[in-house]
């Protein structure tokens, strides 16, 4: 299946996100269906422990002075490429203008940050000159009172500094990052790897074993809620092309497939999206994992640089909820798995919060049996109009 270079805008930001688009939406309770979920305890994975090495480390290291160039004050004249320190004051008709006027402003010669014209002018010029530029703003220039109106800036060049390659060394140390000495610089940098290795590692045991519980489960799914979440999602689509101002065709095309074929594409999404969504329900239930705290909710946020108001305020509580109660069911699957590495990856210490429920078992499957017989009301999609029991597949 092609990966949409047009992802949906909707989505939460942590990677365990299993419902996507479709359940960031005020579809997030509608029934999907129900399922018979295989063994998921003890589910066999191999996902070794990650490493990182010098060369890794070194890789890293040249890419951040490249990132970070020294800026060396030179007695020259400024030339393509050079930071020139300058103050302007810009004027139209004489009278100076709103955001026309700044003073020890940095500006990258040939970066294209100001009006055509601007940046040109200051190639030649040395420190302490003044430049008078005669320029003309652009017939599109957002601020509408200025648009291609001829406009005089008047430049002081307070100071020329050109780009030197950096070398690794206590300075250069100090001056990008919180360390003092190359040695800390290093192992700090190690340390980042390891922990990116780390999170990658796991969400692979995560999803592996989520992967593992799909695969050998039996789905019977409700047409009327698989019905609501397809045309949810087709409709958040067709918005999304209209932003970009086309049409739900077009963005198809710039995806390699035609109308119909993109359709399809989002049904499919739709219908694994709900695959994930009814095994975490089900299993949530069965271990405890169904009560979302404000405490799990919080916690979620800030392991993806939010707060839980953000998150609740952007997608809503139910949605939010959603995503923990999920994010919790596959940290339990990762933590009940069997890796058979050599030297197993392990998982970062984080608390699943358990409630102890007698009839957990009891009520998951009287739900099942309502979802069941839900799943014959007929409810007619773009995409398909039958339900079906499958395997998942």
């Amino acid at each position: 299946m092609r990966k949409l270079k047009l992802l949906c805008l909707c989505g939460l930001t942590a990677a365990v996100l299993m419902t996507g688009c479709a359940g960031s939406t005020d579809t997030t309770n509608v029934n999907l269906g129900s399922a018979t979920v295989s063994e998921y305890r003890g589910v066999k994975v191999n996902v070794a422990a990650p490493e990182v090495t010098d060369d890794e480390v070194d890789q890293k290291i040249q890419t951040n002075l490249k990132q970070n160039p020294n800026e060396v004050e030179v007695d020259r004249a400024a030339k393509d490429g050079d930071i020139v320190n300058i103050d302007y004051k810009g004027t139209k008709d004489g009278e100076a203008f709103d955001g026309g006027t700044a003073e020890g402003t940095d500006l990258t010669l040939g970066s294209k940050t100001m009006i055509d014209g601007f940046e040109d002018g200051l190639i030649g010029a040395k420190k302490g000159e003044t430049k008078t530029l005669n320029l003309t703003f652009p017939e599109d220039y957002k601020e509408e009172s200025l648009a291609g109106q001829a406009v005089v800036f008047e430049v002081t060049v307070n100071s020329v500094k050109e780009k030197q390659d950096a070398v690794l060394d206590d300075a250069f140390v100090q001056r990008t990052s919180s360390y003092q000495t190359v040695d800390e610089y290093k192992e700090g940098i190690r340390a980042d790897l390891l922990t990116q290795k780390q999170k990658t590692a796991e969400q692979e045991m995560e999803q592996d074993v989520l992967q593992n519980v799909i695969d050998n489960s039996d789905f019977k799914f409700s047409r009327n809620g698989i019905s609501v979440r397809y045309n949810q999602m087709l409709k958040q689509y067709t918005n999304q092309a209209k932003m970009y101002g086309m049409t739900l065709s077009q963005m198809a095309q710039a995806n390699g497939m035609d109308e119909a074929g993109f359709k399809e594409y989002i049904y499919s999404s739709v219908k694994e999206a709900a695959k994930k969504e009814i095994v975490a329900k089900d299993i949530a239930a069965k271990e405890g994992l169904d009560n979302i705290t404000d405490e799990d909710m919080e916690a979620f946020a800030q392991a993806n640089g939010a707060t839980k108001d953000t998150l609740v305020s952007l997608y809503g509580e139910d949605t939010v909820k959603e995503q923990v109660l999920q994010d919790k069911v596959l940290r339990f699957l990762a933590s009940n798995a069997d890796n058979e590495a050599e030297n197993p990856a392990k998982l970062s210490e984080r608390e699943v919060t358990v409630t102890e429920t007698e009839t957990a078992a009891e009520e998951t499957s009287a739900a099942e049996e309502t979802s069941e017989s839900e799943t014959t009301e007929p409810e007619t999609t773009e995409a398909e109009t039958t339900a079906e029991t499958t395997k998942a597949n």
